[in-house]
């Protein structure tokens, strides 16, 4: 049972990115973006994801594939429509 409370609150962690996501890539401002926090915040999830995987923790990995992906979504969005 508690690790349906990790899935949910991985969801949630997750989910709450992609606002962010969509209004970059929407509105394609991204001036104010930090292309440093980005690579941390990838290396970090990155990281957790190895760290779930070999403790066989599917909602740490599941949480953290997620936020490389929307994170990695933003940095390219970063890359492609502002600059620092």
């Amino acid at each position: 049972m508690i690790q349906y409370l990790g899935y949910f609150a991985g969801a949630l962690s997750v989910f709450a990115f992609v606002p962010q996501v969509w209004r970059a890539w929407q509105t394609r401002r991204t001036t104010d973006l930090s292309m440093s926090m980005f690579a941390l915040l990838i290396t970090a999830s990155s990281l957790w994801m190895l760290y779930g995987a070999l403790n066989r923790d599917w909602p740490v990995v599941l949480t953290n594939a997620g936020m490389v992906t929307l994170n990695g979504a933003l940095a390219i969005a970063k890359v492609r429509f502002g600059s620092d």
